[in-house]
């Protein structure tokens, strides 16, 4: 963890699939066909003369970059600090994963939850993660106990005010645009979001539109959350 030069160019990739997909060339396709053959060969080092990064090397060096861009958002934002290390809940370490991103201004999430009270109503929203996070800190009003969350005393409650948010029983719908997005209501493909920054739509459906590559989905279960989305989106220029 001393190294004295960030490799800044491992930002450049969401996955690691990506950045060893950066070392290949057409000829390889050709060639070797496999696409896990051509990736132990490059993962050699017969593409460049640099070997790239292994996996959790390729993590740490984006850790280190992350730290490295605003260490000063890290240490007075980060609410993982209060995770035990022995808590291995998928849902909460995907939101730790995201807190150097998003307080970089790296990534913006939406997260999709959905929750059923004791009356046996379903409750879901979509929630705007950095700002969440942020009114938090700011202690805004009816906002989020991040701290007791990730400690495991608190949970992460769908609330009215969030980006979207249903009770399906009762026929409530909300929508409330956020600090990050607006919300859209497109004609042909539903519910989106675009964010404030860059101006990028981000569908939250499962069919195809123009717009699908300006999110990353991923669907993470969790015994105590059950099913929670999230939706990356990468910002294209400093906001």
């Amino acid at each position: 963890m001393g190294d004295k030069n960030v490799d800044f160019s491992v930002l450049d990739f969401e996955k690691y699939d990506d950045y060893i997909e950066s070392f290949t060339v057409k000829q390889d396709y050709q060639y070797l066909g496999n696409h896990k053959v051509i990736a132990e060969v490059i993962k050699l080092g017969y593409r460049t003369t640099n070997t790239p990064y292994e996996k959790p090397e390729f993590k740490r060096r984006q850790f280190l970059a992350m730290q490295a861009i605003r260490p000063k958002a890290m240490a007075d934002n980060h609410f993982s600090r209060f995770l035990s290390p022995d808590n291995e809940d998928p849902v909460l370490l995907q939101f730790k994963q995201r807190e150097i991103p998003i307080f970089s201004k790296i990534i913006a999430t939406i997260v999709f939850t959905m929750h059923i009270d004791i009356k046996g109503s379903e409750i879901s929203a979509y929630i705007d993660l950095g700002m969440s996070w942020m009114n938090t800190t700011r202690r805004a009003y009816n906002h989020s106990n991040w701290k007791g969350i990730y400690e495991g005393k608190a949970y992460l409650r769908p609330m009215p005010h969030h980006l979207s948010y249903r009770n399906a029983q009762m026929n409530i719908l909300y929508h409330t645009d956020s600090d990050n997005f607006k919300v859209v209501h497109h004609d042909r493909y539903g519910l989106m979001f675009m964010h404030k920054g860059d101006h990028k739509y981000l569908p939250v459906g499962c069919r195809d539109t123009p717009f699908s590559r300006n999110v990353h989905r991923t669907t993470v279960n969790s015994p105590k959350y059950g099913t929670v989305i999230f939706y990356d989106h990468t910002l294209r220029k400093k906001v």
